[in-house]
Formats: structure tokens, sequence, C-alpha cells
């Protein structure tokens, strides 16, 4: 039984995947796109399923969820450009709170 856990041992510490989080750092060589997933509340999914069916009605042949949750993203990034990292945590603590008093 020794001999077979020592075994079954190697063969764990030979195949385990060292953690490399430099993998989510972009570079420049990575262009073009990647599915993720992200989970959002069923009411933000309605949300964006919402306007997206106004979009595809109002004529835009190319929407979609993917077009209006970038688009939410591109907001983001105009709303946080040029604040430094606490300006960064307020934003997000200022927004949660505000979406507690709407509640």
């Amino acid at each position: 039984m020794a001999n077979k856990a020592k075994r079954l041992l190697e063969k764990v510490l030979a195949t385990t995947r060292v953690p490399q989080p430099t993998r989510l750092i972009e570079t420049d060589k990575k262009r073009g796109y990647r599915v993720v997933a992200i989970s959002l509340y069923t009411p933000e999914i309605d949300w964006v399923n919402n306007i997206t069916r106004t979009l595809i009605s109002a004529g835009s042949i190319k929407a979609n969820r993917s077009l209006v949750v970038q688009e939410a993203i591109h907001r983001l990034q105009e709303d946080l450009a040029g604040k430094d990292p606490n300006e960064v945590i307020k934003y997000f603590i200022a927004r949660a709170a505000k979406r507690a008093i709407a509640l």
C-alpha cells in the first residue's frame, strides 16, 4: 500500500498545474476577442435583453447582448478614466450604496 500511495502522490505532483496569473494580463500580441462567462442577476439580464430587443426593433442589425455589455463597459471605462485605485474603490462603493438606497 505504501508503494501505491507513493506512486499516486508522485503522479499528482507531476501533473499539478502551477498557477500563472500573468496569463490574465493582456499583452499587445492579443488582438480580437475572447469568450468569457459572467454572472448576472435575473433583473440585470432581463434589462440587457430588453435593450437588445429595442435595438433590434429599431433596425440595428448587429444588436446582441454582447454589444450592450460592451457599451456598458465602455461607459465604465469613461467613468473611471484617470482615477487612482482609491477613487475606483470609492466609485464602486458609491454605486453599491445608490443601488441599496433604491431598493
